[in-house]
This record gives C-alpha cells, sequence and structure tokens, in this order.
C-alpha cells in the first residue's frame, strides 16, 4: 500500500461507513476484470456501512452481479483519445496514459472533468475509490478524498521527481508531462481548487491498493513497498486435476484466438470458454470443433479448480485467479497492457507460455500438445500456488488502513 504522508490522518472511532454514499469508479480498460474488483470492494464497503454507487465504463458488465449485491450501477462520462497521429499510440509512462485519456487537450480535460462534476453533484459522496480513472481523479483532486485501487499498471508509483517510471523499453514521451500538469492546473484554476504539484498526485489520492501479488506487479522493482496482494487470503490451491481440459476467455475477433481453440480442440480432452461478443456464426464454428461455449462468464476460481490450463489474452484480473489457484496459462495478448503483464508473469510466474500474434495453425498443432503432456508446468504452478496462499498481506487489509485515516 502506498499512502501519502501529507494524508496520514488519526483513526476514526466506530464503523467506517456510517451510512456515507461513496463512488467507486472505472474509466479506461476493458474486460470483466474492473468490473470484478469494483464489485468485489463495493460488497465489502456495503457490509461496512457505506451506501456504494459504481459509475462504469461498461455499465452492463457483471450487470445482474451488482443487481443481487444490492450495488447501483451508472455510466461512467465518456471521453475521446487525444492521440493526433501517426501512427499508433505507444506511451512511454504512465503520463501519456493521462495524455490520451484528455490531459493532452485542456479544453477536453475541463469538459470531462466537468462531466465527472457534475457526478460528484448530483452524488455527494464522501468518498471516491478511482480504478483506471484518471479523469475522475482530477475532478475530485481538491473536492473529496480519493484512493486508488487497481492493479500494477493502472496504480504506478511515483517516482523522486513527481513523474512515473518507464512502461517499458526507452520510447520517447508522446507528450510533455510539464504540459500535461499545466493543463490540470489550468482546470483546477478555473474550477476554484488546489492545484495539484505533480501528475502522481492526481492519481494517488490518499493512497494506493495494489491488488495484485507483486510477482504480478509490473512496477515491482520502482515500488517503495510491495504490491499488496489480492483482495483476501487465497485458500490453499486444489490438487492438479487429471487429464487435459481446457479453459479459455478470448475475445472472438482475434484471428490468433480461433487458431489456437483450433489447435486446442484437437489434442486436449475437452475445451470449454466464455467469447465474450461473439457471433452466432463464430459460437456455431466453436461448437462444430467440440468447444463448451458458456454464454456468461463463470466464476474462474470455480471453473479453474477442473481445469489444467487457462487460455486468455493476459488480462490482470484472469492472470491472477489462475496463479492463485495453482494452473498454468497460456497467453495470447492483444494490447501493451497485456504484453506488459505477459512478461511480467514470465519472468515471476512459473506455468506461464505467451503465443506470438503471428503464430501458424501448423506451429500450434505441434506445440500444444506437448503443453498439455508436460506435468512439470502444472506442478511449478501448483507450488507457487501454495507459496501465495501462506502470504498473510492481503488489499482488504491495506484498503481498511486507508479508510481508518479518512478525514
Amino acid at each position: 500500500m502506498e499512502l501519502s504522508e501529507a494524508n496520514r490522518r488519526p483513526d476514526r472511532d466506530g464503523v467506517p461507513g456510517g451510512g456515507r454514499r461513496v463512488l467507486l469508479a472505472w474509466e479506461m480498460g476493458e474486460g470483466l476484470g474492473h468490473a470484478r474488483r469494483l464489485l468485489t470492494i463495493a460488497e465489502a464497503l456495503l457490509a461496512m456501512g457505506w451506501r456504494p454507487v459504481v459509475a462504469a465504463r461498461e455499465p452492463a458488465a457483471l450487470a445482474a452481479h451488482y443487481r443481487a449485491a444490492g450495488v447501483e450501477v451508472i455510466a461512467a462520462p465518456a471521453h475521446r483519445s487525444c492521440f493526433p497521429g501517426p501512427g499508433r499510440f505507444r506511451a512511454a509512462t504512465y503520463a501519456d496514459v493521462m495524455g490520451v485519456c484528455g490531459y493532452a487537450d485542456r479544453e477536453q480535460l475541463a469538459m470531462r472533468v466537468a462531466a465527472w462534476e457534475s457526478l460528484l453533484d448530483a452524488w455527494a459522496p464522501a468518498l471516491v475509490i478511482a480504478d483506471y480513472a484518471p479523469l475522475l481523479s482530477l475532478a475530485a483532486f481538491g473536492r473529496c478524498p480519493l484512493i486508488a485501487v487497481g492493479d500494477g499498471f493502472v496504480t504506478p508509483p511515483a517516482m523522486p521527481d513527481g513523474g512515473f517510471p518507464p512502461l517499458d523499453v526507452a520510447v520517447p514521451p508522446v507528450w510533455d508531462p510539464a504540459l500535461l500538469l499545466a493543463s490540470a492546473r489550468a482546470v483546477q484554476v478555473a474550477r476554484g481548487l488546489p492545484r495539484p504539484e505533480t501528475l502522481a498526485e492526481i492519481v494517488t489520492g490518499l493512497g494506493q491498493v495494489v491488488m495484485l501479488p507483486p510477482e504480478l506487479d509490473i512496477y515491482h522493482a520502482q515500488r517503495s513497498s510491495c504490491a499488496d496482494g489480492p483482495w483476501c487470503r487465497p485458500d490453499p490451491p486444489q490438487p492438479v486435476p487429471h487429464g487435459r481440459r481446457v479453459f479459455a476467455y478470448l475475445r472472438p475477433g482475434d484471428p490468433l484466438a480461433r487458431r489456437v481453440l483450433v489447435a486446442l480442440t484437437e489434442c486436449a480432452d475437452g475445451v470449454a470458454g466464455y467469447f465474450p461478443g461473439a457471433t452466432p456464426d463464430w459460437l456455431a464454428e466453436a461448437a462444430r470443433h467440440g468447444v463448451v461455449v458458456h454464454e456468461t462468464p463463470p466464476p474462474l476460481s470455480r471453473v479453474l479448480d477442473d481445469t489444467s490450463l487457462l487460455v486468455h489474452h493476459g488480462g490482470i484480473g484472469s492472470m491472477t485467479e489462475a496463479a492463485l489457484a495453482g494452473r498454468p496459462q497460456l497467453l495470447l495478448p492483444r494490447h501493451r497492457e497485456q504484453r506488459l503483464n505477459a512478461r511480467r508473469a514470465l519472468e515471476a510466474l512459473p506455468g506461464t507460455f505467451v503465443v506470438k500474434a503471428d503464430a501458424e495453425l501448423a506451429g500450434l498443432r505441434r506445440r500444444l500438445p506437448g503443453l498439455l503432456d508436460d506435468e512439470r508446468p502444472a506442478r511449478a504452478a501448483h507450488a507457487m500456488a501454495m507459496r501465495l496462499a501462506r502470504r498473510e498481506a492481503t488489499a482488504r487489509g491495506a484498503l481498511d488502513a486507508l479508510l481508518a485515516v479518512l478525514p
């Protein structure tokens, strides 16, 4: 847990919630990881006496689960990319991520902050919990306490100069961080609110809760303290299952996903999966190849008990679930964040494999049977999960510590 020294306050008396409103939000990123994370936190806060509402980039994500929990979900204000091109966007640091979502365009930044400010006016939260929400973070700055939560990528540590660590190999910044900070300060002046001294100050708030094991944190080498771990202390992993059963969580629009599925159905004892956004034709083809399709996302913690291999794109939520369950993973990263997650997992998480985007079906047919037949990755992944289960530090404990110092 990263706690800002300037924001350390004595413990509060009584229950932290006290019937007060808390706004949880995510405005960037895809997949179910953000929705699952905020649902878990919202349920815990509800039990503690808070009144949570979630502003989601994709309000339909896990909507039934939110309704069952009694947590209201609203749409987060939309934003558009500020990247002018040419070529593809490639962030040098998290500052460029802030730039692309609005900080690079002062007028757009002011409009997006105003949209969030309207929500803050309407819901009047006593606390904001932000998951990959740099625009909301500025809207809340100087107005209401904010706690940043998320995986390693979305909770970058602050460097001594107030900047952020490089994401990977040195590339030039898309925007000068000083200009991005100047935009943020100008917006705050217009709002009559305090001006941030650094970009990191905006997105850190009272402190950060980094919700993953250190082995999966892409910023592990740069943090002053380790990532906080999973939400709660995991149970020891179930024994490695017999057979070659595969579960896939893949985007059907990715051509590599189709090739991998075809190769796996030819060598595995069974393949099941969840494929968000799949067309009826795509699902029919998957069924012809023997894939058992889940229409809604099943809890991975349950699915993995009987799974020999999890195949996914490298989302940190799925990666963490498989690590805690002690199951090997086959990663098909599609974008920058997933590639960074995959690189970290290859360094520190046994039983991890990556398929390159240009892998051909013939090569997959040669490689994947051996991967499923080799017992060593499964044993190594299981041993790592046993070590993770023995650790006492949790993200829940880190959040509780931050709630205890709220004003």
